[in-house]
């Protein structure tokens, strides 16, 4: 009697130790976000990790300005984009949706570049991490490619 009331209660705890527990980046989220500026805005992007360690970032304003800093050659370049330059980022910035990674398991990459991008306007703030596998299906490959050629142009 007493080796079953012991296996009747390993078992009891077994069966309850088993029991899926949802986890926090299993919850529901939305299908889409977008990031969309209104009035005023900012848009930061750090650019991290690689087989180089790479460490560098982007600041644009709504007003044109930005900056760059590449903490590795110890280098900050500001600088001005123009109009034309300006309205398309404004245009990739509006037109992106993000798109939540159907499987948020797997998502980790060695010797990936990990992304994160920031984008303030009107008093809210939508940021996001991204990484070179997590990026072409996030709906923000087009914003993050222009903002990337942008860091290498004022670098060079």
């Amino acid at each position: 009697m007493r080796t079953f009331l012991l296996l009747t209660l390993l078992s009891s705890l077994l069966i309850s130790g088993c029991r899926q527990v949802p986890r926090p980046e299993s919850r529901a989220v939305p299908t889409a976000i977008s990031p969309v500026p209104a009035g005023a805005w900012t848009i930061k992007m750090v650019q991290s990790g690689g087989i180089m360690g790479l460490s560098r970032s982007l600041e644009v304003t709504s007003d044109g300005k930005f900056t760059v800093v590449d903490n590795r050659a110890n280098k900050t370049i500001n600088g001005n984009i123009s109009p034309d330059e300006l309205s398309n980022i404004n245009d990739l910035v509006s037109s992106s949706e993000y798109i939540p990674p159907s499987k948020p398991n797997g998502m980790v990459c060695a010797d990936c570049f990990i992304y994160e991008l920031e984008i303030q306007t009107s008093g809210k703030k939508f940021a996001i991490q991204l990484n070179d596998i997590s990026l072409p299906n996030s709906g923000l490959e087009p914003l993050v490619s222009r903002l990337s050629e942008l860091m290498d142009t004022a670098l060079q």
